[in-house]
């Protein structure tokens, strides 16, 4: 009986699947809570959101094409219409947006389109359903190139495939 049982405990169920491995290709991540108060923020950005309350702007700094330079990833207070965070690419050293990204967690890759990273975004949209946006960088902008929209299980796995991701070490770079 006790050969039977090491041999049940010791073998995975059908069930049970391996970790997926980890996505080489994420520089680092942040999430709404590391946006802070911006008050060096123009005004005329909140034209480029979807729609906006009026709220204190934040920003979170990373510079984005390796020029030593930080972009800022403004968050606006209002949510998108399809309810997720919106988030303002900026470049205040040339004073225009790159895009509008939507997402509460927003993944930095490290591989490059135009001098700038793909972004991959991540928010719960209500339920058991979470979304992941991916953007790529052409023209001047950041543009939604992909959508996956994913049951509760398909979120599990999702994060399984991606490093650990230690929320007090937002935009650390990821080894």
């Amino acid at each position: 009986m006790a050969v039977f049982a090491g041999l049940v405990l010791g073998v995975p169920s059908g069930g049970q699947i391996d970790a997926p491995p980890a996505d080489p290709l994420m520089r680092t991540f942040f999430s709404v809570r590391s946006a802070r108060p911006d008050n060096t923020l123009p005004a005329v950005l909140r034209g480029q959101f979807e729609k906006d309350d009026g709220t204190p702007l934040k920003s979170v700094p990373i510079d984005l094409d390796g020029d030593g330079k930080e972009e800022k990833f403004v968050l606006c207070g209002a949510p998108s219409a399809a309810g997720g965070y919106q988030w303002l690419v900026f470049d205040p050293a040339r004073g225009v947006g790159r895009g509008v990204v939507i997402g509460t967690i927003i993944f930095i890759g490290r591989e490059s389109d135009g001098g700038y990273p793909g972004l991959e975004t991540y928010w719960k949209q209500g339920g058991d359903m979470s979304v992941v946006f991916r953007y790529t960088y052409a023209r001047g902008r950041y543009g939604r190139s992909g959508t996956r929209a994913l049951t509760l299980w398909e979120t599990s796995e999702y994060f399984r495939a991606k490093p650990p991701l230690d929320l007090d070490r937002e935009l650390a770079e990821i080894k």
